[in-house]
């Protein structure tokens, strides 16, 4: 059986976006968790449940995500839980 090919929508909150856009910039893990007032531990099960959801193995992929997102570009990261195609 062949995989599909037509995009998943997944839902990004606020949260999980500004996390994207920080794992995106190449900051370190703890500097993330201090900007986004995390212990170490919930921020690993939230990048591991991001990269998920984006199937992403790594950084690289989820920054890639993050552009084809927008979320590079001065997009907003307080607007409404987005839709999008991945």
């Amino acid at each position: 059986m062949k995989p599909s090919t037509s995009p998943r929508v997944v839902v990004l909150d606020r949260e999980q976006r500004e996390l994207l856009r920080l794992l995106a910039t190449g900051l370190p893990d703890t500097a993330i968790a201090r900007r986004m007032s995390l212990a170490p531990r919930t921020l690993a099960r939230r990048i591991s449940s991001l990269y998920q959801m984006l199937q992403a193995d790594n950084r690289f992929q989820a920054g890639a995500a993050a552009e084809r997102l927008g979320l590079l570009a001065g997009a907003r990261a307080d607007e409404h839980p987005k839709s999008v195609a991945v």
